[in-house]
């Protein structure tokens, strides 16, 4: 045999002859039976050539031919790929039909420089001529290790029986291969462990090969740590698949193949139907996965090794889909790989393994980040189902262990309508469905709450009916939380896993099956009926639980037409009127000492019912919040436009079913809700609802850990219930910074609201003098009542001393405080004026007269001071603005506060008001004197209060209140009387006399030299004064809607008639028609006359002044040189 041998391995001159020097041996592999007797076709690889021989028992042995394999394949490459690669050869076999494979090494695919195996067909015409190339088949399964031609490393090709089956064997793997030309394809590896390498390969050949297809290809392994091993590939079950589905050998680029004479190879890549490529990414990565899904866990000492790989950059697309088909087809138990039994809750926890373990596989090989937070969400949300129907399964075995009454069937009844509404109808409906539909467990939980209702009514008919809805409800809460429960604490439990915590990024936002809206509106659902199904209980059965609840006002119970519920137990929880509400454990203890439970079975007593009831409504209402957080976050991340009003219906349920709790004696539970899903607001409430004797502890610790959030919220919590007094009365210094700049931003807010008004009082206590003055300043403007408004400035006046402001800011804010001051005196000396008036026109005029607010002789006060300050001809001529006159009269009266328009009304309006020395006599001789001055100047006095107050007035306003002014200065004298006075031979002395007498004369000469009112800013033409310009503005704008409603009447007006608008029009058309006529009469000369002669005066008063203050200053220096002469005479002696 050796000395036959020699000549094939390289003895022969002919082989020497083609050979190269450094060839070896590589491999070698007898092929079919020749027409010679006893012969057999023997096939010799070594690293560059093939060569054919045929050898026999009887005649020697003949050489066919000798090619080289290493260029016919780097040809037939080249041309597949389309790219120059090396090529090497490692092991060689025949198929059935007499086809060579070979199995050679491509370097130069695959980035890193590793080498990609690929199997090459041969095939000739003629036993003894060279055969052509006819497929080339790059394997997807890159070897990690390093392959040499010889030794451990060499990786080998194994047909069984010639095929179709064949085996690719490496030193820790077997990669599982179809024959392409068999009309199938198929490629799928086996990994083993570095510890359990490969040691040996046998196959059970049959000599001569049958012509008949094999049905199986095996192939036997020797392991070092397992020891025999068998690798068997099904090949009639992958042809027949191919058979009945038929086959698509599509002819594209990636399809791997080489043309020649236009005929198509098979390909590795060949589709079957309609499904994946039997050997595309995804059956690939599917396979892999669920070898390790059903192979490797539970199973410790299994030798293969489950690994995957991806090399996308990434998430890898084939990976997701083989990732999900694997876990739904687990989901909905058509996975071959399930076993199934007929204990359904082992079933149901073997499904919930292994849909687990399709993560925790991904995960271990390194790859969660090739798959998309979509993805994970949605293998997690098939754990979660399976999870629920687990605990469902659970109850409903405990249901039947109870032998409970027909509303333990609830859960069985529903599923089986459930399943006929789908047109699904079994003997067994519960089983079918947990076995085959639990992917519509949260339908069913949907179908069971729209249902409930109608079920509950046809119950309520009768005594004991009654009692069956109540026990529907709470098996239907009971199967709702037993459901959802178990699906969050998966989804908890395994959020390290699954990598998905609680925020959403918005690209990759899915929404997660419990966070559909029927979900949510489920738990609202069961939330309320719960509660109401408590107090039902309660109220036939436990007095004090039902007292409770009658006694609570709920947010969004309060119905706005009934004023005796507007103030609930949580709407004024710092008022110590309402008593606490008692804890879980004290009401509990109260109960149990009181009435003795005949049962803790639901079913038998109703205290149990309520009390496992109540105990449901905490859990109850912690999945409702946590569905609602889940729900707005997936709406704020894919920015749809339901999730403002979410978050609104959010921030409405979440503290009213925290608060319900209260009530229900399960404070402790509302807390730990409350700090859960940081409802701060209702955390305050519990505080001092429950809590009242420590919430001062409370407060501290809730401020520790929730910093200035909480702090808000508290500050938010007083000033809501106008509690100024626990607002102000901060003992931290922390809270002192929070409660300046809280006090700050609602300032900000709200400049003129209450928290405005009184946040001085805090800078105060900082030290801030500045903002106090602001502050009181602002408050003080903003009083409606004059001795409030008063006190406000005068304080406003004091902080501003002490802030010790730069002289600029010092000197405005210091002017307008004063202006604001004295409008303040200007009103409080109206105000006396008119009591004084109405008091010396009175019988008794001792009689005291006090400000009571609207009563019978208050108002009839009121009515005499606007009667006497005016004549009988300006009430028939404007009544109108009479009306106006006499509102305005009534609010100086009340003390309260007039704006600078109204002021300048009162002031300008009444033409009849005579001095008062005899009613002022009880008042100072200053009081006195300033309402006297008043009097008279009180044109004069409303051009300087308009001039001061200009700065917060707006043009029209400013414009429109001059022209008002000067109107009524203008028609305080007889201007046709003076004209016919002046007609004749009047000497010019007489002429200023009768000038200067008049009240406009008066009124510029006080302007001018008195206040020193800029000319002509503050000075208008007769011409320029008509009320017509701004007649819109004057009724339309400041007058008429002020008496629009009685919602005023608070600030001191009186409502008045439809006709307002057209009366008002028709007493300024009065005013406009007296000043035209008194221009007729010649009131714009005399108005030019008498403002030349004023001004004359004054300029003369002023020289003088001037020359008197130059006489001063001199005599003040000669003084001052004498000084100096004898300050040196006193030097001079003391030197």
């Amino acid at each position: 045999m050796l000395s036959r041998m020699s000549s094939l391995l390289g003895g022969s001159q002919i082989v020497a002859a083609a050979a190269d020097a450094s060839d070896a041996l590589v491999s070698m592999t007898g092929g079919g039976r020749t027409e010679i007797r006893h012969s057999r076709e023997l096939y010799v690889l070594t690293r560059q050539r093939l060569a054919k021989w045929v050898v026999s028992r009887a005649h020697p042995e003949r050489f066919m031919f000798s090619m080289d394999i290493v260029t016919a394949l780097t040809q037939a490459a080249a041309q597949r790929l389309g790219m120059d690669v090396d090529v090497g050869v490692y092991d060689i076999a025949t198929t059935r039909s007499g086809d060579v494979c070979v199995l050679a090494g491509l370097q130069g695919l695959q980035s890193g420089g590793r080498e990609q195996l690929a199997v090459c067909i041969l095939r000739s015409s003629r036993v003894s001529t060279e055969p052509d190339v006819v497929g080339l088949w790059p394997l997807r399964y890159a070897p990690d290790a390093e392959l040499s031609q010889s030794g451990p490393s060499c990786p080998r090709l194994v047909l069984p029986e010639g095929g179709p089956g064949m085996f690719v064997v490496l030193r820790t793997a077997v990669i599982g291969l179809m024959v392409p030309t068999a009309g199938a394809s198929f490629e799928e590896v086996i990994s083993f462990r570095a510890e359990d390498s490969i040691l040996g390969i046998s196959t059970a050949p049959r000599f001569p090969y049958v012509q008949h297809e094999s049905s199986e290809s095996n192939l036997v392994l020797m392991c070092a740590g397992t020891g025999v091993l068998q690798v068997c590939i099904e090949v009639g079950k992958i042809i027949g698949a191919v058979t009945s589905a038929g086959v698509d050998t599509g002819a594209d680029a990636d399809d791997g193949e080489i043309r020649t004479n236009s005929a198509a190879w098979p390909s590795l890549g060949t589709r079957i139907g309609k499904a994946p490529r039997a050997s595309s990414p995804e059956r690939e990565y599917q396979t892999q996965i669920e070898q390790a899904v059903f192979f490797r866990f539970g199973n410790d000492h299994n030798p293969l090794l489950f690994t995957i790989k991806s090399q996308a950059t990434g998430v890898d697309p084939a990976l997701e889909t083989a990732a999900l088909r694997v876990s739904q087809a687990i989901l909905d138990n058509t996975s071959h790989f399930i076993v199934d039994r007929l204990d359904l809750g082992s079933h149901l926890n073997e499904r919930l393994r292994r849909t687990r373990a399709v993560m925790q596989f991904i995960a271990d090989s390194g790859l969660a980040s090739k798959i998309s937070r979509e993805t994970r969400v949605q293998l997690c949300a098939h754990s979660e189902k399976l999870a629920a129907a687990v605990a469902l399964w659970t109850y409903q075995n405990d249901v039947w262990a109870a032998k409970r009454g027909a509303a333990a069937q609830l859960l069985d009844n529903l599923v089986a309508s459930f399943l006929e509404s789908a047109g699904l109808q079994t003997r067994d409906s519960l089983r079918m469905f947990f076995r085959q539909h639990v992917a519509a467990i949260g339908d069913v939980l949907v179908f069971m709450q729209r249902n409930l209702a109608a079920l509950r009514r046809a119950l309520d008919d009768s005594e004991s009916g009654r009692r069956d809805s109540q026990l529907v409800s709470y098996e239907a809460n009971r199967v709702v939380v037993g459901a959802l429960q178990a699906a969050f604490v998966y989804r908890f439990q395994n959020a390290t896993l699954y990598d998905i915590d609680g925020s959403t990024e918005s690209n990759g936002a899915f929404e997660r099956w419990t966070e559909h809206p029927a979900i949510v509106d489920l738990l609202v659902q069961r939330l309320e009926g719960s509660y109401r199904l408590c107090r039902d209980i309660s109220g036939q059965h436990c007095a004090s639980v039902y007292e409770r609840i009658v006694a609570t006002t709920l947010p969004s119970d309060e119905d706005p037409s009934d004023a005796n519920r507007s103030l609930a137990i949580f709407d004024d929880a710092v008022s110590v009127s309402h008593p606490s509400l008692p804890d879980a454990a004290e009401s509990d203890s109260s109960e149990e000492a009181r009435m003795r439970l005949i049962s803790d079975d639901p079913y038998v007593s109703s205290l149990a019912l309520l009390r496992e009831t109540i105990d449901q409504v905490g859990p109850l209402a912690n999945l409702c919040f946590r569905v609602f957080v889940d729900r707005i976050t997936y709406l704020q991340a894919t920015g749809s436009s339901e999730a403002h009003v979410l978050v609104s219906r959010y921030d409405a349920v979440r503290p009213r079913y925290l608060l319900c709790l209260v009530p229900l004696a399960r404070a402790s539970v509302a807390f730990r809700l409350a700090e859960e899903y940081h409802d701060l607001a209702s955390l305050v409430t519990l505080v001092f609802t429950t809590e009242r004797s420590n919430a001062a502890i409370y407060l501290r610790k809730y401020v520790e850990r929730f910093g200035r959030d909480f702090a808000d919220t508290l500050f938010a919590y007083y000033e809501k219930r106008q509690a100024w007094a626990s607002l102000l009365n901060a003992q931290d210094s922390s809270f002192d910074v929070w409660l300046k700049e809280y006090v700050e931003k609602r300032t900000e807010r709200d400049p003129h609201g209450l928290v405005a008004q009184i946040g001085w009082i805090h800078d105060v206590k900082m030290n801030d003098f500045s903002a106090a003055a602001t502050k009181l300043a602002r408050a003080g403007r903003d009083s409606a009542e004059v001795d409030q408004a008063r006190t406000m400035l005068s304080l406003s006046k004091l902080a501003f001393v002490a802030a010790e402001c730069q002289d600029g800011a010092r000197n405005e804010v210091h002017a307008r405080l004063e202006d604001a001051l004295e409008m303040c005196e200007v009103q409080e000396n109206l105000s006396q004026y008119l009591m004084a008036i109405v008091r010396s026109n009175r019988s008794h005029a001792a009689e005291i007269l006090w400000r009571r607010r609207d009563d019978v002789s208050d108002k009839k006060a009121v009515l005499d001071a606007a009667m006497l300050t005016t004549t009988p001809e300006i009430r028939h001529e404007r009544p109108a603005l009479y009306i106006v006159y006499n509102e305005l009269v009534r609010c100086i009266w009340n003390g309260r506060m007039l704006s600078v328009e109204d002021l300048v009304d009162a002031l300008t309006f009444p033409d009849n008001m005579p001095a008062t020395d005899s009613a002022l006599a009880s008042c100072s001789s200053d009081d006195a004197e300033q309402c006297n001055a008043l009097i008279r100047e009180r044109y004069s006095l409303a051009i300087d209060i308009l001039s001061r107050a200009s700065i917060s007035l707006s043009e029209q306003t400013r414009e429109a209140a001059l022209k008002t002014i000067w109107r009524r200065v203008f028609l305080k004298d007889d201007w046709s009387a003076i004209r016919k006075r002046l007609g004749g031979n009047v000497p010019d002395s007489e002429l200023r006399a009768e000038l200067a007498r008049t009240h406009l004369h008066a009124v510029l000469e006080s302007c001018l030299a008195t206040r020193e009112l800029s000319h002509p800013d503050w000075y208008l033409l007769p011409a320029d004064v008509f009320a017509a310009a701004d007649l819109d503005y004057l009724v339309s704008a400041r007058l008429a809607p002020r008496f629009a409603s009685e919602s005023d009447a608070g600030s001191g007006w009186q409502p008045l008639t439809s006709t307002t608008v057209p009366a008002l029009n028709k007493d300024y058309g009065e005013e406009d028609s007296r000043l035209r006529a008194a221009i007729k009469c010649g009131l714009e000369s005399y108005y030019a006359e008498i403002l030349r002669t004023v001004s004359d005066q004054v300029n003369q008063c002023r020289l003088s002044a001037d020359a008197d203050a130059s006489d001063m200053d001199a005599a003040s220096s000669a003084s001052t040189e004498a000084l100096d002469v004898e300050d040196e005479d006193v030097r001079m002696e003391s030197d």
